[in-house]
């Protein structure tokens, strides 16, 4: 995939109310845009970015602003490359912060360790949360446009929590003389 082409979505909404604002910059981000700077993002060429992009123009404009979408190429290597980078660092900050729940969850269980809880309760509320993880990694991941480092060192924390929970699932069985 050329990375060369790419679609710029510029636009104006009215400042009252904010939520049209803010439902804009959720969508945008939603599906990875990266912001250049105030109501300007910009997103690979894909033919299923283009048409939610399209969608996003129209539902801007019925709303009484303003939006420009454009089909930009960028030749100069170097400024296509860092568009990537900053796409990547953008994934990667996210990547980060999954980690970090990653290491919340771990402490969480082995709180739960210390003080004997081993409970069914306490097993469902960290089943959720498991759960609540693979939800956001799939999203962070969808929202990973062109393929930041951080996607492996992810993966690899979600399965270690996966095997963690099981742990913590026998240990709870166990106690319970099942």
């Amino acid at each position: 995939m050329s990375h060369q082409a790419w679609n710029l979505l510029i636009y104006r909404v009215p400042s009252q109310p904010s939520t049209q604002r803010v439902y804009v910059w959720r969508k945008l981000k939603g599906w990875g845009g990266l912001y250049l700077q105030q109501s300007v993002c910009v997103l690979p060429q894909r033919h299923d970015l283009e048409q939610q992009l399209e969608q996003l123009k129209a539902e801007i404009i019925s709303g009484g602003g303003e939006a420009d979408l454009l089909a930009i190429v960028i030749s100069d290597e170097t400024q296509v490359s860092s568009l990537i980078d900053r796409f990547q660092q953008q994934a990667d900050q996210e990547y980060q912060e999954f980690l970090g729940r990653c290491q919340d969850f771990h402490q969480e269980l082995e709180r739960e360790r210390q003080i004997d809880n081993f409970s069914f309760a306490e097993l469902d509320e960290n089943e959720a949360e498991l759960t609540k993880l693979k939800s956001w990694l799939s999203k962070i991941h969808d929202r990973d446009l062109l393929e930041a480092t951080g996607y492996s060192t992810a993966i690899a924390a979600l399965k270690d929590c996966e095997q963690d929970f099981q742990r913590f699932s026998q240990q709870v069985y166990k106690a319970q003389d099942l």
